[in-house]
């Protein structure tokens, strides 16, 4: 007898219902989190063997007992080499620490990235260098899915995706609904923009592009306008981009799959707009709401920390630890 549909949706919900949660919901981590160190797993794919007991939040400590501590030792090692490798894992939220066995490929699942790791990662050293004013909804996630439109010469979109392999700072605009606060985020554009512009040049020299991004319709006068007070300097202005994410949209991605789209983690009319930093590796490393500590204080120390606080390599007591000549380059 042929099974009804809904028999069959039930079944299938039941065993989607049953099946191992990866990536549960985690706060963003403080400072005692990550103290203990290791690797900080933001987001995990999955693979062939050994994956489902490592979920996010939890701490890579060592891989076939080489101390690990960074994205670096990580990248080296390749946990996607399709061989066993046996990981040391503090489980999040308590004392456990156990060993878990893995075989991972590379995941060819997320185009335009080739090969990319079983698990996306962050030395815990690193991830905790971000103040504590700068850890939002998304701080140690991987990129979230996302979606922007190039309102300037060449136009084109560009993914969450997109953003991996290279870090990006991104100024991202959404104007209050209250009429007051409104005219004074609007009045604010034009300085904030300047100051990002003033700072491009030398961002994108330490490997770090810059994005501002509104999610009201960037018309040739109000870029005009936004660009009032700024030097387009040698390289000329950096785009202006206007927000098209769309949960049902088939090209809004990141690297969490079908994890939410970016405006249910980043919106508060309360608090905007935004500035968040994401890492070579496609972690959220500084994420703030509302400028904290004014715009031009809270977009100086972001300038800051994409400058000179984004390099994730061993810690001096991971290198003393590692195996002769294990260590990473």
């Amino acid at each position: 007898m042929q099974r009804s549909l809904l028999a069959t949706l039930t079944l299938s919900i039941g065993l989607c219902a049953c099946g191992p949660e990866l990536n549960p919901p985690r706060p963003p981590p403080a400072h005692s989190v990550l103290a203990p160190g290791g690797v900080w797993v933001a987001y995990n794919h999955g693979c062939a063997v050994g994956c489902e007991e490592i979920k996010r939040g939890d701490r890579i400590l060592a891989v076939d007992g080489r101390p690990v501590s960074s994205g670096a030792e990580i990248d080296q090692i390749n946990l996607a080499r399709n061989t066993p490798l046996t990981l040391k894992v503090a489980k999040y939220g308590g004392d456990e620490i156990r060993d878990v066995t893995i075989v991972a490929r590379p995941n060819e699942l997320l185009p335009p990235i080739a090969g990319a790791p079983p698990m996306f990662t962050v030395g815990a050293d690193a991830l905790d260098r971000a103040p504590d004013w700068a850890r939002s909804k998304l701080f140690g996630h991987a990129i979230p899915a996302i979606r922007f439109y190039r309102a300037d010469e060449p136009r084109g979109f560009i993914t969450g995706r997109e953003l991996y392999g290279r870090a990006a700072l991104l100024v991202i605009w959404e104007l209050p609904q209250m009429l007051e606060e409104r005219r004074r985020s609007v009045a604010m554009l034009p300085a904030v923009y300047a100051h990002l512009q003033k700072f491009s040049d030398e961002l994108a020299a330490a490997g770090v592009d810059s994005y501002f991004v509104g999610d009201f319709r960037a018309e040739p006068g109000i870029r005009d306008e936004i660009r009032r007070q700024a030097d387009p300097g040698p390289n000329g202005f950096i785009p202006i981009f206007q927000l098209s994410s769309s949960p049902n949209n088939g090209n809004t991605v990141g690297l969490e799959n079908s994890a939410a789209d970016i405006r249910e983690s980043i919106f508060d009319y309360l608090a905007a707009p935004v500035v968040i930093i994401f890492d070579r590796r496609g972690i959220v490393r500084f994420h703030t709401r509302g400028f904290p500590a004014g715009p031009s204080d809270t977009l100086s120390v972001a300038i800051d920390f994409a400058l000179h606080s984004l390099p994730d390599v061993p810690t001096p007591t991971a290198l003393a630890a590692a195996p002769s000549g294990a260590r990473a380059q």
